[in-house]
């Protein structure tokens, strides 16, 4: 007789936007039997984490506004983010490569000493390769243990769109752990800001001349996850806030 084995359970999104990817979430992960553990090493400790396997969401349309969620009327709880602080987030977290005395990193220290070199490779040799992986984890990171980069590689792919006759920039972004309550709108806010932002330093293809426009985002992490002191917040939102 064969052993009973439980099997990791992965987890597939198709979202419009930002805001539907990340309702969506929310409410599959009070839906599924989902798995909680209490965080003995890292953020939170004692807390339970209540987190997906494996999951992996394809939002088509995420530069579509707003890039955050809206607390519907008469829910009495704060939003998850603003687009204030997802703007600030871009400019100062992605985009500013400096860090202060008592951080040991920032995604932005990471990605401006590579985003020139991606940019130029685009427009000096087109959009029809596959070089162009930004790179935030390093080896020494798991020296480091508890400062290890949640965010790890944003993967970036050109493709034309046949139908529009355009080129379009899209996103495939992983995250070893990740808050889903308010670290996914807020991160993804800000990178799909990110986005936009290359698509107008790359410009056309040098090639052939036609535009190049903003594309679907894919993102994936192993450990999406709610915190348990945010746990009712979350099911507010979900079961009385539709």
């Amino acid at each position: 007789m064969a052993e009973a084995i439980e099997y990791l359970n992965p987890v597939f999104i198709d979202a419009h936007n930002l805001p539907d990817a990340w309702f969506q979430l929310q409410k599959k992960l009070w839906e599924i039997d989902a798995y909680e553990y209490p965080v003995e090493w890292g953020s939170y400790p004692g807390q339970l984490r209540r987190e997906f396997d494996f999951v992996c969401c394809r939002i088509r349309h995420p530069g579509l506004r707003p890039l955050c969620d809206e607390i519907p009327p008469g829910l009495s709880i704060a939003p998850p983010t603003t687009i204030d602080r997802i703007e600030e987030y871009f400019q100062t977290y992605i985009l500013g490569p400096g860090k202060e005395e008592n951080q040991k990193y920032t995604y932005g220290e990471r990605i401006c000493i590579q985003v020139d070199h991606l940019i130029q490779n685009f427009r000096e040799h087109g959009f029809g390769h596959v070089k162009s992986c930004i790179e935030i984890a390093r080896p020494e990171d798991l020296v480091d243990g508890k400062s290890q980069p949640c965010l790890r590689l944003i993967d970036t792919k050109i493709r034309k769109d046949r139908i529009a006759n355009v080129y379009r920039l899209h996103f495939f972004v992983y995250f070893r752990v990740w808050d889903l309550w308010g670290g996914f709108p807020e991160n993804l806010g800000g990178l799909q800001l990110f986005k936009e932002w290359l698509v107008e330093q790359i410009g056309p293809n040098p090639k052939d001349g036609l535009p190049l426009e903003d594309g679907e985002m894919i993102v994936m992490s192993k450990s999406l996850n709610v915190r348990e002191h945010m746990f009712e917040l979350s099911k507010a939102r979900v079961y009385q806030g539709v």
